[in-house]
């Protein structure tokens, strides 16, 4: 038999080259923005055939028909819900300072909900008080209690939350635990996750993967939200996962990890159920009726809150449009913390723009991080923000994991939203705006604190980067808006 090698380096070549083509049309034709446009074209072009398997993967926002399709209909049966809420509250009602009416209303048009007034907030910042208080919360509650976090995993506090719940529901709290398919993956298969099952308490996969689903669905589209809603009375929003930071990735080598939870009361704590009333609706595939009578109206506090909920079911790139406008916003001072930052080209260009407009910017990041290519992707991005003069203090003291700005020392912003491309574009988010300076300042000083225990990056010792290290974070940084 006569052997022809070269049909087979041909039709390789021609079917690669057909794929090359084919997929950067099909990219060009979404109508991306240039930064994720190009890092796809990119590693398509570049990357034969493994390019292209990573493009089909995870380049598109991709929940899968089935799942989409169930959210489009929450988001229906939900949408009177919504309208009763803005109906309630209108624009104007939290009697907020006219400089914040204009993203008061940018929220609510592309979120759909409200500020609320009178609401009360405690900020938790380190792992103790936030797991004592929601334990004691739940070991109070009466009637129900939901749970939706990123993770959940064995160890310390987090398995005396589990006898808690266990305990809670032995005499009759009725319980909705939703945790993210691959980030709770171990607790799943834990002696926790068994016992709170056989305890007949339902605990849920969100946004469930396997190989064959990998086909249809972006498997990367993670839940990374963070709430616990206690009796429809009081509720958890924040960084923290449902985690011991003393048994937590302790082989990560990036010490222990600091968060912050607000517990909220008042008004808007029916916002962050119906979040996670919608979120069960979808996942648990148990239908949820949305009463209006839910709604809690009673003031227990002075503050205005607006619940922000984010990812792929909603406006895409929301919550981006939503951070860009609060930089563009700032006047005086803007401080960030974030564990994760690697934003695309319009997000640097408005903290540039802003540090020339003369606004005093603080980046708070941790000196270590477990991401490989955050680490890697970062250091071209901060080279440019710290030659525009903007401020990048790096915490020594472990993994710096809360999510917060203030702006202007006068309104903040705490949640789960990294500032990198998958918190403000795909994964499922939830943050608070909170206007009101008094809490704010509570914000700022806890940020104050970050940075006391913290290195600032120095331009002339940053410049003094080898030739090598500083091309690594160069060819990393062009695959920034897709990481």
């Amino acid at each position: 038999m006569t052997e022809h090698p070269e049909w087979i380096a041909y039709l390789l070549y021609i079917t690669d080259l057909t794929i090359r083509i084919g997929l950067s049309l099909r990219i060009l034709m979404r109508g991306n923005t240039v930064g994720v446009t190009f890092a796809w074209m990119t590693i398509v072009l570049a990357v034969p055939y493994l390019g292209a398997l990573l493009y089909l993967l995870i380049g598109e926002h991709r929940l899968g028909s089935h799942r989409t399709d169930r959210a489009k209909a929450v988001i229906e049966q939900s949408k009177g819900w919504r309208r009763t809420l803005c109906e309630e509250f209108p624009i104007g009602a939290s009697d907020l300072d006219d400089s914040i009416h204009p993203l008061d209303t940018q929220a609510r048009k592309v979120i759909g909900y409200p500020t609320l007034p009178g609401n009360r907030l405690t900020v938790l910042n380190d792992y103790q008080s936030i797991f004592r208080h929601l334990i004691d919360d739940i070991s109070q509650a009466t009637v129900s209690c939901s749970l939706e976090f990123y993770i959940w995993e064995s160890g310390g506090l987090a398995d005396e939350l589990a006898d808690t719940v266990i305990a809670a529901h032995a005499r009759g709290v009725e319980f909705r635990i939703l945790l993210d398919s691959v980030g709770s993956a171990r607790f799943f298969k834990s002696k926790q996750a068994r016992q709170l099952r056989e305890a007949g308490i339902n605990v849920v996969e969100a946004l469930h993967v396997n190989p064959i689903k990998m086909l249809f669905q972006r498997a990367d589209i993670r839940n990374h939200r963070k709430i616990a809603v206690i009796d429809n009375r009081v509720a958890y929003t924040g960084s923290q996962n449902l985690v011991d930071p003393r048994y937590f990735k302790q082989d990560a080598g990036v010490g222990e990890w600091i968060d912050l939870m607000i517990r909220v009361e008042g008004p808007a704590v029916s916002v962050l159920n119906n979040v996670v009333a919608m979120d069960w609706s979808v996942e648990a595939e148990e239908v949820d009726h949305f009463s209006t009578s839910d709604i809690s109206r009673e003031k227990v506090g002075d503050i205005p809150v607006q619940v922000v909920p984010s990812g792929p079911v909603f406006r895409e790139g929301a919550i981006h449009e939503l951070l860009m406008s609060i930089i563009y916003m700032a006047r005086r001072e803007l401080v960030i913390t974030t564990p994760y930052f690697a934003p695309d080209e319009p997000m640097i260009e408005a903290l540039i723009a802003a540090a020339n407009r003369g606004v005093a910017i603080t980046l708070v990041i941790p000196a270590r991080v477990d991401s490989l290519m955050i680490r890697y992707a970062a250091p071209a991005i901060l080279d440019t923000l710290v030659n525009a003069g903007i401020s990048v203090a790096q915490y020594d003291k472990g993994l710096l994991h809360t999510k917060s700005i203030t702006v202007d020392a006068g309104f903040c912003i705490v949640g789960s939203v990294n500032f990198d491309m998958r918190s403000l574009w795909l994964n499922f988010e939830i943050s608070l705006f909170v206007y009101d300076s008094a809490f704010t300042q509570q914000v700022r000083e806890l940020q104050m604190d970050y940075i006391s225990n913290s290195s600032f990056i120095d331009r002339e010792q940053f410049g003094k980067r080898t030739y090598a290290q500083r091309l690594a974070a160069n060819v990393m940084r062009l695959f920034a808006p897709v990481l």
